[in-house]
């Protein structure tokens, strides 16, 4: 919204303006600007000291905004009026502006107390020029000619931040990917350190999400300031959200994570993260003019090779409890949760593989505890991410001493060979719809044993014998053929372990030499019809005598695409 205040300029110098050159404002987007990390406090009155936050000059569509935000600090030891003075902008032309103060600018500061000024106007040029000085004057109207008086002026080269496009080029504010990082203008307390950069699909479409450990190295409360991230590329900026909307109170030496979404298709396409702060101008009760300054600029180079990620997570070793971050709080300390199975499965139509994790989450409090929803991820060294589907159930509590077991399904190309494989454990529920990740390490497939009694873990399955036989029946019409097959199975679990219906079942499969299925049966492990030890009979009828037979066990899951399945063993008779 352009703002109702004419460019008023000092009257000596109104003719100089109609005078200077015009130039293309899209050259902004090609100059540098250096950025100070430090405030530099000026005396405004016996007690009143000022220091400049932020500078913006920049072009819009209704002219060039000029804004400006003060801090001004009380040192009296009584409530103080703020002076009354008029505050200008000088250009590098020599060219004054007279700034509009914000409604919302206090007019009394409190002794020892700390308030923000905001001033703004809307400049009918397009041209690029430059801000050199900000001054308070005493001007007193009442009088002709009217007189002035420059009570202080502050030089505002070093901070001045010309929009979106802007690049910062003072070294003090460029940072790369691994270093830490300070917001002195929010607080000289919190450290930043940049620890992820992800890439996810949501609703609102592809989404990079970066995130940072915010840690307090003072030694008194304080909270996480607001402050955003934008994604800088070649030729565009992409502005972010942060994800964390509550406000956020550190202890001293207290960490906590805070992230950004950030619209990008790719992320290799961001060269850089732009640090920016927040300032508003209230025109009036029911109008706010926001916008934003640029503090500081992180270059991304080391944060996008998954390789180099791959290669610096710690190899899992199984059935070991996973490692998560202790900042998160969605899987709590009480739960150990390890990963025991690695698989691949081959879906049932073809045209695709599914590996299948197994976790086991056991309570090991005193209490019942609710079952963790977290979800899954598997990365190939090329860069593919997997997302997980996680098993259907209905168990929400783990029993104290007791495990559980769940799986989850990766959809995966035919030509996957899991050889090299990266899992990360996400938290989908702290800041909805995004992930983030709570425990990352490298895997691969299992290694297929002669033990084909593990095969079904937690279920230690062992076929000990099976036989088929046969009848022929004259009066049976079409199937004269009355087969029988006999499969005795030893069946315990391998720990104490519970698990649901939707669990993996057993497929039983028996065909002929010619490869034609003869009979097929799906076998539970729980439910009214489990399978247990002892004798499991099969009946059926066929068209024809074979007098070799093979059988096929497998493993089926159900995935959103269908049947996936895994071969445990083949035996012939």
């Amino acid at each position: 919204m352009k703002i109702n205040w004419k460019h008023t300029m000092v009257m000596f110098i109104l003719s100089a303006s109609l005078v200077i050159p015009s130039a293309s404002f899209h050259a902004l987007a090609d100059e540098k600007y250096t950025q100070s990390t430090s405030l530099a406090s000026y005396q405004l009155t016996d007690a009143i000291k000022v220091e400049v936050k932020s500078i913006l000059n920049e072009s819009t569509s209704e002219g060039t905004r000029i804004a400006a935000v003060v801090r001004i600090f009380n040192n009296g030891d009584r409530l103080t009026g703020v002076p009354e003075y008029e505050v200008r902008v000088k250009t590098q032309e020599g060219l004054e502006y007279i700034m509009r103060p914000s409604q919302a600018n206090v007019k009394n500061i409190q002794p020892k107390e700390t308030a923000e000024l905001s001033y703004m106007n809307v400049v009918d040029r397009y041209d690029a020029f430059s801000l050199t000085e900000l001054s308070w004057l005493d001007v007193d109207e009442f009088v002709y000619p009217k007189q002035e008086k420059r009570i202080i002026s502050i030089p505002v080269s070093a901070i001045e931040w010309k929009g979106e496009k802007a690049v910062l080029s003072d070294p003090a504010v460029m940072k790369k990917w691994e270093d830490a990082f300070t917001i002195p203008v929010l607080s000289s307390t919190v450290e930043y350190k940049p620890i992820s950069l992800n890439e996810q699909n949501t609703k609102e479409g592809p989404m990079t999400i970066v995130g940072l450990l915010a840690t307090n190295k003072g030694d008194k409360k304080t909270a996480i300031p607001d402050f955003r991230i934008n994604g800088v590329s070649d030729k565009k900026v992409y502005t972010g959200k942060r994800l964390e909307q509550d406000k956020l109170l550190l202890e001293p030496g207290e960490q906590h994570y805070i992230h950004y979404a950030i619209p990008v298709r790719n992320r290799m396409e961001l060269k850089s993260l732009s640090i920016l702060t927040p300032e508003d101008f209230a025109v009036d009760d029911k109008t706010h003019n926001n916008y934003l300054i640029g503090r500081l600029m992180i270059t991304l180079p080391g944060a996008d090779n998954n390789l180099r990620f791959l290669n610096q997570l710690v190899q899992y070793e199984w059935n070991k409890p996973i490692k998560f971050d202790p900042l998160y709080k969605l899987i709590r300390p009480e739960v150990d949760v390890s990963m025991v199975d690695l698989q691949l499965h081959e879906s049932a139509g073809g045209g695709f593989k599914a590996a299948v994790a197994k976790f086991k989450l056991l309570n090991h409090s005193e209490n019942p505890l609710q079952v963790p929803e977290f979800q899954a991820e598997l990365s190939s060294v090329s860069g593919n991410k997997y997302l997980g589907t996680r098993q259907n159930t209905l168990v929400e509590t783990l029993i104290p001493n007791i495990s559980y077991v769940i799986y989850y399904s990766f959809i995966i190309p035919s030509t996957e060979t899991g050889e090299q494989l990266a899992m990360q454990i996400l938290d989908t529920k702290s800041v909805e719809p995004y992930n983030i990740p709570l425990a990352a390490f490298k895997t691969k497939v299992m290694e297929e044993t002669s033990d084909k009694s593990l095969a079904f873990y937690p279920f230690q399955v062992t076929l000990n014998d099976w036989s088929t036989g046969a009848n022929y029946n004259m009066s049976s019409g079409s199937l004269p053929y009355s087969y029988k097959l006999n499969l005795d199975f030893s069946i315990k679990l391998q720990d104490e372990v519970v698990v649901d219906q939707s669990f993996s079942k057993m497929r039983l499969e028996l065909a002929d030499a010619k490869n034609r299925i003869m009979v097929s049966k799906v076998l539970s492990f729980t439910g009214e019809n489990k399978l247990v030890s002892g004798t499991q009979t099969i009946n059926f009828d066929l068209d024809r005598f074979e007098t070799t037979v093979y059988l096929r066990i497998y493993e089926i899951i159900d995935t959103p695409f269908g049947e996936a399945r895994r071969l445990i063993q083949t035996l012939k008779r």
